[in-house]
């Protein structure tokens, strides 16, 4: 049970990987339970099932809570810009929350 959500866990971080780690964590919450409900709902039907995908989606909350602490993050927004039209639409990087400055 602990070694299936341990794989499943590591799975779901290899995709959000894929996407973009950076970008990612700046939605940690609505990732963790994205990926906690489709865990539940994939692995379904037994009793351990549903304990390895609560231990993958535990195991991907604490690592994202700890990379958005850590690592530079992006976020999609406005970027406010001195030329004409003074707004346009992109990527922000925002600095770790947990650096005491």
């Amino acid at each position: 049970m602990l070694l299936a959500g341990l794989i499943a866990a590591a799975g779901m971080l290899f995709l959000l990987f894929k996407f973009g780690v950076r970008k990612v964590i700046n939605y940690d919450i609505y990732v963790d339970l994205f990926v906690t409900v489709l865990l539940m709902f994939l692995l379904a039907g037994t009793f351990s099932g549903m304990m390895a995908a609560l231990t993958a989606g535990t195991i991907v909350s604490v690592l994202l809570f700890f990379m958005k602490r850590t690592m530079r993050h992006e976020s999609y927004g406005v970027i406010k810009t001195d030329k004409f039209p003074y707004r346009k639409f992109g990527w922000r990087t925002h600095d770790p929350k947990g650096v005491a400055s």
